[in-house]
């Protein structure tokens, strides 16, 4: 058998190649009749024959030789290759590259988990794959690179290699030393004297070691220092230090390799103001307009910040009138005598894009139109950002969708035309349950509930429950078809009984049993503003019970009679922009409602209540949540009767957290709770994010002031009398019971009558 080109190198592939060309031997060409291999342990000889570029009846001389030779090289699978002539046949010996049969790394307690994995799997390290000793300094280098972006300089990495003999694989172990953290313990300013090293080390997200427990900021990583020159940049040029720069910076590490110094040289120049402001390129939109959309005025000193958020606010005025992908580049132009700025804001808007189509991912149980139908960006219509946005948000507002993303992708082949795509991820619409919960005001209470947020996949609602609590039974049904009519008019029917020993739990004196029904309609004002309008029918029965009814009961059941019917019109006009219907964390909500029993009714009221709330996002993902509501209910005629069970009530986890479900307010002649005609509450809550979830869709946690009372009559109202309390409060979205809450609260100002109740817990779908 005759050798014909021969390397037992174990270089890379190409360099392999280039060494075999000047080694091959002259040999004679023929042609390939019959290819065979040796060596092969675990691969097959298909495997070999896929990268070679030779197949039978082919010629084989010096040229092919050394591509055959390149190919097999550059699969990676080979660490020594030989091609030998035996009759009209070609041999290829190969030795194959020995695989990882194990990995270990031991001593890495800080750096490890799915990262580290991932980041040494990317470069090839794992059981199974082949190996290659040029992995060895690459897995070193990755370890150091984790390590020294957590602060660990002091570091140290043994690999041990262990080779199985006649199995042709190898295994791997590394052992690390992690050492102590190397933390920061000086970080320097020098060159400023418009701003003091206090102001300018604010800025910075890394800190010098102040001792304090737990500390992290104190980690010198060079990819936040790089993020903290930027800060300092931003800083110097949002108040007109254009010219400000970072000349050098020197980080020093002590020999024992547990502390660093970080000093950092600065020039920082004059200041410059804005002369004027221009606009240049393809601005479509007027000038008038444009000039609108600008903060930066003549005379201002120059800020980065307010010339980037002007561009953004044009880019955005342009996305809504179709121009996708406009861009605007503030360039400021500088005349260095009068260190004076000229922001010409360059403005490329592109071709205005339009919605060639509109897609859903992930709806599985949900009708295409029924999504279609949320749409404020149509198809084949101009492309507007702020339509789309608020597609995607009324998608994420819908009872049966937890979450909803949005991606635009242009079109192959057009710069005119662009799809979106909505992510859909859909919650479990409905639910068959039978089970217990517990309110403060009801006790414990036993439900059996049918309930579906999206029935058949139309986005009607079906809820149907019946519950025996200790005060009281009752069964309800209702049905709501969200687009009663194309233009977005709601429908909801509902009918409903209740047979109540008392209004809430402690409270008695009288018992009711009431059977109504209701018909209301939602009518879409503009987006964010609905009215509502219905009508209602009630008939109720009273039974009051001689030596333990209350005096006011007994006297109303005397001017009105114990069983009357009422019929009630319903209307009211509500303000909704939150992101979320539940665990919001932006926008608003403002809600006026009144229900008056109309004329022809045995007894003849109205209700009237407002509630507002408001959601301010803070810094570091803490949110502020500000509630406030204000109910009314009073009599149409001169008597001043109102029916009691339509009494407020206050005190609990709804209203004023601290003090017993619904103790707050008047008593009546046998000192039971009674409530009031006027009730006003107001709840401050400081939303503190939790690290065990980051979007705060499941869970949240607070921190409260409560304030409130009720009031027999309205002109009773004294501020002087609003109890108060503060505390903690903890909500989450159980699987099986429902909304939990949980607060902790302390009373601010309560009286010697008032009954405190700081741990209050609420749970279970019946409230």
């Amino acid at each position: 058998m005759k050798r014909l080109t021969t390397s037992k190198t174990a270089i890379a592939a190409a360099l392999a190649a280039l060494a075999l060309a000047g080694r091959a031997h002259a040999f004679e060409a023929f042609t390939v009749k019959e290819i065979r291999t040796e060596g092969l342990q675990r691969l097959e000889v298909g495997t070999v024959l896929t990268y070679l570029p030779l197949s039978v009846g082919d010629r084989l001389d010096d040229n092919t030789s050394r591509q055959a030779i390149r190919a097999l090289y550059g699969s990676g699978l080979f660490q020594d290759v030989q091609l030998m002539r035996d009759g009209e046949a070609l041999v290829i010996v190969v030795q194959e590259r020995p695989a990882i049969s194990t990995f270990t790394i031991e001593g890495n307690e800080k750096i490890g988990g799915d990262e580290l994995k991932k980041s040494l799997k990317d470069i090839g390290l794992a059981d199974g794959e082949l190996f290659r000793r040029e992995l060895l300094d690459q897995v070193e280098q990755e370890l150091r690179r984790q390590y020294y972006a957590n602060g660990y300089y002091d570091v140290a990495i043994e690999t041990t290699l262990a080779e199985e003999a006649g199995s042709n694989r190898v295994s791997l172990k590394i052992k690390v030393t992690e050492g102590k953290v190397t933390k920061i313990s000086d970080i320097n300013v020098l060159g400023n004297q418009v701003f003091d090293d206090e102001t300018l080390l604010e800025q910075f997200e890394q800190q010098a070691s102040d001792w304090v427990p737990f500390q992290r900021s104190d980690r010198y990583s060079k990819q936040k220092m790089v993020g903290d020159l930027e800060k300092l940049q931003s800083y110097y040029q949002d108040r007109g230090y254009l010219k400000f720069n970072v000349d050098s910076v020197q980080v020093a590490l002590t020999p024992d390799k547990e502390s660093i110094y970080i000093t950092v040289n600065v020039t920082e120049g004059e200041i410059y103001k804005v002369r004027e402001r221009r606009y240049s390129g393809e601005t479509v939109l007027n000038q008038a307009y444009l000039e609108a959309l600008t903060t930066t005025r003549p005379g201002d000193v120059f800020s980065r910040k307010e010339a980037t958020e002007t561009a953004d606010r044009i880019e955005a005025a342009l996305s809504d009138i179709g121009y996708a992908f406009a861009e605007v580049t503030p360039v400021p132009e500088i005349d260095e005598a009068k260190r004076e700025v000229t922001l010409n804001y360059v403005v490329q808007p592109g071709k205005r894009a339009y919605v060639r189509r509109i897609a859903f991912i992930g709806n599985n149980g949900t009708n295409d139109e029924t999504l279609r139908r949320e749409m404020r960006q149509l198809e084949a219509a101009p492309f507007s950002k702020s339509s789309v946005e608020r597609s995607r948000v009324r998608l994420a507002r819908l009872p049966f969708i937890e979450e909803a993303e949005v991606e635009t992708k242009p079109v192959a082949g057009s710069d005119d035309l662009v799809d979106l795509q909505f992510k859909i991820k859909e919650r479990p619409p409905g639910s068959v349950q039978f089970g217990v919960g517990y309110s403060g005001a009801q006790g414990f209470l036993v439900t059996g509930q049918i309930t579906h947020t999206n029935f058949m996949g139309t986005g009607n609602r079906l809820d149907l429950s019946l519950e025996n609590n200790t005060i009281s039974k009752a069964a309800n049904f209702s049905w709501t078809d969200p687009y009663f009519t194309e233009d977005g008019i709601s429908q909801s029917v509902s009918l409903f009984y209740r047979e109540s020993e008392s209004v809430i739990r402690f409270s008695s004196g009288f018992n009711s049993n009431i059977i109504g029904a209701n018909l209301t309609y939602g009518i879409p004002l503009s987006e964010y503003v609905i009215l509502r309008a219905g009508v209602g029918v009630e008939e109720t029965a009273i039974e009051t019970f001689p030596g333990s009814s209350s005096t006011e009961v007994l006297g109303f059941v005397v001017r009105n009679g114990s069983r009357f019917s009422t019929y009630q019109a319903r209307t009211g006009i509500s303000y909704d922009s939150r992101n979320r219907t539940f665990f919001a964390s932006r926008g608003a909500l403002h809600s006026l409602s009144l229900d008056v029993a109309v004329p022809g009714s045995d007894i003849e009221f109205y209700n009237m209540s407002y509630r507002a709330q408001q959601y301010v996002p803070l810094p570091f993902k803490f949110t502020l949540e500000l509630n406030a509501s204000v109910g009314l209910v009073d009599s149409l005629n001169s008597d001043g009767d109102v029916p009691p069970y339509e009494n407020y009530f206050a005190g609990g986890p709804r209203t004023v957290r601290g003090y017993r479900d619904g103790s707050l307010g008047p008593l009546d002649s046998n000192l039971n709770y009674f409530g009031g005609k006027l009730r006003t509450t107001g709840q401050a809550e400081l939303i503190i994010p939790l690290p065990i979830e980051s979007d705060g869709r499941s869970t949240r946690m607070s921190a409260f002031f409560d304030i409130g009372n009720v009031f027999a009559e309205p002109g009773d109202f004294e501020a002087g009398d609003l109890r108060q309390s503060a505390g903690i409060a903890f909500s989450w979205f159980t699987p099986f019971l429902g909304l939990l809450d949980l607060s902790y609260a302390f009373p601010l100002n309560d009286e010697l009558t008032d009954e405190v109740d700081r741990f209050q817990i609420t749970f279970g779908s019946g409230f």
